[in-house]
């Protein structure tokens, strides 16, 4: 039950998130001049880059999840000292900004707080997350809650500019960083260990590999900008609001990653996390290829002829899922660097074979989206062969995911997915006569199609039975213990 906990807190967690984000635009975005968002934006993508150095902490969470408590202050530390190197490059660009990028001198001064409380969050969310991955789930409800009172003491103050936005944000991550210290304890402050910051550091370059294949990766949305027309990119972009929440259905396992750390290979784990994630992205994919054209329409009527760009895009983001979560139990069942490991052992390791991946993905879905923003007639067909790339990119991965997988003995749970899959198609058969094109329209055929998925699974599925018993009983103990 406790990585189904985890994963539900995290998964909890992203929804918050979701309606703090929609209140936050209510109340600072939307008050925000169009310059003033543009310029937030630029300063995002400038914090991106100041806090590069960020990708050590990959190994702060594994060297702690093998039991190094001085991973916890040496990643502190490291984080200390990057911070200040990046801080003090930060300080002596930004009088450059606004004249490169038309962002106000102010708005570039008051970013600089950020980088440090970024680079303190980031390591010790990586440590506690190792050990406490409930309390690193909690953080980011503390980080959202205190975002949102911050924005609503601007709101009601009646000043509302880019100042109030990023300080609104920062109080998030100064809150966060508390509740992350207190989950830490005396760990945070113990003398860091030269030796775990030597380990750390010389094995970065991995870490680093993969950060940037991640950095080629986004070059997508620029391709098809720059060969075909900024059309083009709006169908390839706006499925995003749809896919993203398929693929959110990944966090679902989010506590898989710590328990291999710390308790070596379990298929087990690896196959209940399989069906865990796929009991929601397997009816949030059915349902988006279902009903493409309304879910489009939802966000504007022209966007509705690009529904095979969301078919491809949902399919992919179910991919991606499975991808993720097998990626995890490869990840986590390797132990290469339990002990002080050469470089030579970590090049033979599956660590690197996963970096090595991310490579591969971006070999196939980056050409195949130049050819299609080259070739393809119009902006919907752009959108469309761009997706299709990277759902053969998801393809390749999941091929030698599968592979590395079943060699830990994880075998697929096809008789879940099965089921999943005929309790999806049975729930959107209402969403489609409902033809949901306006939001309430869309809200009644959730409110449908959702206790149908349940109730056809209920009758079809053993394991889903199972579940439901063991959380009926789990609410029922709740619910006596607050009588008593």
């Amino acid at each position: 039950m406790g990585l189904k906990l985890t994963g539900a807190l995290f998964y909890a967690a992203k929804l918050y998130g979701l309606v703090v984000g929609a209140a936050f635009i209510l109340l600072i975005t939307r008050n925000l001049a169009p310059e003033e968002y543009g310029a937030w934006s630029v300063i995002s993508s400038l914090l991106a880059y100041a806090t590069a150095g960020t990708v050590v902490n990959y190994w702060v969470t594994r060297f702690r999840a093998y039991g190094d408590a001085s991973a916890t202050s040496t990643g502190l530390a490291l984080a200390a000292a990057f911070s200040l190197i990046a801080s003090a490059a930060f300080a002596a660009l930004a009088g450059s900004f606004p004249a490169l990028f038309r962002v106000p001198l102010a708005a570039a001064r008051l970013a600089l707080p950020y980088i440090p409380v970024l680079y303190a969050n980031s390591a010790l969310y990586a440590a506690v997350y190792a050990v406490k991955p409930r309390a690193a789930a909690l953080s980011e409800f503390a980080f959202e809650t205190a975002k949102l009172a911050a924005a609503l003491a601007f709101a009601l103050s009646g000043r509302v500019t880019l100042t109030e936005a990023m300080l609104a944000v920062l109080a998030g991550y100064a809150v966060q960083l508390v509740s992350l210290i207190s989950a830490a304890g005396g760990e945070a402050f113990r003398r860091p260990s030269a030796g775990t910051a030597r380990r750390v550091l010389s094995y970065s370059w991995l870490s680093a590999l993969s950060f940037l294949a991640s950095l080629i990766g986004l070059a997508d949305v620029l391709l098809i900008s720059r060969l075909s027309s900024n059309e083009a990119a709006a169908y390839y972009a706006v499925v995003l609001v749809y896919s993203n929440a398929i693929a959110y259905s990944y966090l679902l396992a989010r506590g898989l990653y710590q328990q291999l750390l710390s308790a070596g290979n379990r298929p087990d784990l690896v196959e209940e996390s399989l069906r865990i994630v796929l009991l929601l992205a397997v009816p949030s994919a059915v349902g988006a290829i279902a009903l493409a054209p309304n879910l489009l329409y939802l966000l504007n009527p022209l966007y509705a002829t690009g529904s095979f760009v969301l078919r491809a895009a949902a399919l992919t983001a179910l991919l991606g899922t499975v991808n993720g979560v097998l990626s995890d139990a490869v990840q986590g069942a390797e132990r290469v660097d339990a002990s002080a490991a050469s470089h030579r052992e970590l090049v033979r390791s599956k660590l690197l074979k996963v970096v090595a991946l991310s490579y591969a993905k971006d070999a196939v879905a980056l050409p195949g989206i130049a050819l299609s923003a080259t070739l393809a007639r119009d902006p919907v067909g752009v959108a469309l062969g761009a997706r299709l790339s990277w759902l053969a990119a998801e393809l390749l991965a999941a091929g030698a995911l599968f592979k590395w997988a079943k060699s830990l003995g994880v075998r697929a749970p096809v008789k879940e997915a099965a089921e999943f899959a005929v309790a999806a198609l049975v729930a959107c058969c209402p969403a489609a006569l409902i033809n949901p094109l306006k939001i309430r329209e869309a809200l009644l055929a959730l409110f449908i199609a959702a206790p149908t998925y349940f109730a056809i699974l209920y009758l079809l599925s053993r394991w889903f039975r199972l579940q439901a018993s063991h959380a009926f009983k789990i609410l029922t103990k709740m619910l006596e213990s607050i009588e008593k």
